[in-house]
């Protein structure tokens, strides 16, 4: 391409060139516009940009996906859970004393083995945890003194306050008292009905006992009842402790798993 404002053909002077001149700034107009349009990357204070079509915008670097981990081991005794630390057969607990895993003792009902932070999502997973099952009982609802006793027998450890608990509501009878009134011409009958224990019978409230409420390893936490009895000889039991028996149980808990995982790199917390 010949010079911008240099003669050809014999011709001298500028307008003989416009043609070739009005080309060469059409090509580098496109040659600009082309390379504002490219996008440009520029790194501040460790940070990478992006600048493209007058926007600026973060480079965030994508985050790998980690490891899947594999299904958590379920237990339902605490000395299931501690066989599994103890024996580590798939080696998830590590050796480093460093890098103990975590045995949280998540409530009176459940214990929870924890993983390290995952590599690039920082994240935990469950190896294994344990959930107690511990029977239901049924507290605040008035049963028949059968069925109440036979609640007494079968979920509540055996102690002094039980038997005697046992031997007050097996007295408790529903009485009626039937008065007549005849004067010859109508008859007035009045039913006067109660519940009355027997004439040697004592009780007082509240009443210490142990139910069955967290893991069988170890010993059920003692908590205060009311004992209440309804017009028909049906009693019911209300927790007289505010819940502070599971501060118990799970001290318990701990104190259970801290001896018998002693050996093993792992950190109990409560």
């Amino acid at each position: 391409m010949p010079t911008p404002g240099t003669a050809t053909n014999g011709s001298s002077g500028f307008f003989t060139d416009a043609k070739e001149i009005a080309e060469y700034l059409i090509d580098c107009g496109a040659s600009w516009e082309a390379d504002a349009s490219e996008p440009k990357i520029s790194c501040v204070a460790g940070v990478s940009y992006l600048y493209h079509k007058g926007q600026l915008m973060q480079i965030k670097t994508p985050i790998p996906d980690d490891a899947k981990a594999p299904d958590a081991m379920v237990f339902f005794t605490l000395d299931g859970i501690i066989d599994y630390i103890i024996e580590n057969t798939e080696k998830l607990v590590p050796e480093d004393p460093e890098k103990k895993l975590i045995l949280q003792v998540v409530n009176h009902r459940s214990v929870v083995l924890w993983s390290h932070p995952s590599e690039h999502h920082k994240s935990r997973a469950v190896i294994a945890k344990c959930d107690a099952h511990a029977p239901e009982i049924t507290f605040e609802r008035y049963l028949s003194t059968d069925a109440f006793n036979t609640m007494l027998l079968s979920v509540f450890l055996e102690t002094e306050a039980r038997a005697e608990l046992f031997r007050v509501v097996k007295s408790l009878t529903k009485e009626q008292d039937l008065n007549v009134s005849d004067d010859g011409v109508s008859q007035v009958l009045t039913v006067k009905q109660g519940v009355s224990l027997a004439s040697n019978t004592q009780f007082q409230n509240p009443v210490p006992l142990k139910p069955m409420r967290t893991f069988a390893e170890v010993d059920q936490p003692e908590s205060n009842f009311t004992l209440r009895v309804n017009e028909n000889a049906q009693a019911a039991l209300f927790e007289a402790d505010g819940g502070a028996w599971k501060n118990v149980a799970v001290a318990l808990i701990k104190e259970y798993l801290k001896i018998n995982l002693s050996t093993c790199n792992v950190a109990v917390i409560a």
